[in-house]
């Protein structure tokens, strides 16, 4: 029916996005806020109402056909719940499923935002048309998504896709510590930390990657030295799963693109067995969006 609308959340740390979208993946109408305070319970509500105000706002009497739902951290679909959620205290294990849907009897998808990620991108996005490929997020965290076969794959702890616990010395083997993994050397939260180290109280990533372009000395060191770390992932990457692409998106991609991936791409080819593509996000911040529109029509349709 025409006036049947997908409805997409993307519950993050910090905001919450909601769009409504058609079939073909087409937004209708979106909103983005913080994340307010309050109770899980509390939140799911407003987001409840924001639904249906923008189902309504696209066509009068129009309601969500179904409901897609990322988040980050372990996500188990079936119970609708997801563990370790990443910075949101509170959320682990709490059935968001069971809160938006229930009330309008209606499915919801819920998955891990990485995963979602590279579901949209292999829906409408770089990796359209592709079978295996892995969506690498880089922005605060690093996260990433893996289809194998045309399929997500989660793992048995729906901990696949978890690049930004791979070890990259020995020395880091051995500390065993969350800030010795590839996050901890070439993530976001690393690169504020050595901003801050290299050019004082205040700096921001956005500021180092600035130094680093106008030539600033040892900003150019971090900068080599991060793009080492992602080209080892990747070739780890290609060597166990023989992809067809690697798709890097999230916000750091977005901010600093091509000049910035260009270097990781030839680093990891010099030893990637299988030479898979390295590409950007053609989708952007709406992988995730498209991403849960398309788990959510899945989902109607094994019902």
């Amino acid at each position: 029916m025409p006036h049947r609308f997908i409805a997409a959340v993307d519950l993050g740390a910090s905001n919450v996005r909601v769009a409504i979208a058609n079939n073909a993946g087409e937004i209708e109408a979106r909103r983005t806020g913080p994340l307010r305070p309050g109770t899980p319970a509390d939140v799911l509500d407003g987001v409840s109402r924001t639904i249906d105000d923008l189902a309504r706002g696209v066509w009068v009497g129009a309601q969500a056909a179904a409901i897609g739902v990322v988040l980050p951290g372990a996500v188990d679909p079936e119970r609708g719940t997801a563990a370790s959620v990443a910075n949101m205290p509170g959320w682990d294990n709490v059935h968001v499923a069971d809160a938006l849907g229930g009330p309008r009897g209606v499915p919801v998808a819920i998955e891990n935002d990485a995963n979602a990620a590279a579901v949209g991108e292999g829906w409408l996005g770089a990796a359209k048309g592709l079978c295996d490929y892995v969506f690498i997020a880089l922005g605060t965290g690093i996260g990433a998504g893996v289809v194998l076969d045309g399929r997500l794959h989660r793992g048995s702890n729906f901990l696949a896709g978890e690049v930004a616990f791979f070890p990259m010395t020995r020395e880091q083997l051995r500390a065993g510590d969350w800030e010795q993994c590839l996050e901890g050397q070439a993530g976001g939260r690393a690169a504020v930390r050595t901003a801050v180290e290299i050019l004082g109280n205040g700096a921001t990533a956005a500021d180092l990657f600035d130094a680093a372009r106008a030539g600033h000395g040892a900003a150019s060191a971090w900068l080599a030295q991060t793009q080492e770390y992602l080209a080892m992932a990747v070739a780890d990457i290609a060597a166990l799963l023989d992809p067809q692409a690697v798709v890097f998106g999230g916000g750091v991609i977005a901010a600093q693109g091509e000049w910035f991936l260009a270097p990781i791409r030839d680093l990891a080819l010099r030893c990637a067995p299988g030479r898979p593509k390295i590409l950007m996000s053609a989708l952007g911040a709406d992988a995730q969006i498209a991403g849960a529109v398309r788990l959510a029509l899945d989902k109607t349709e094994e019902r």
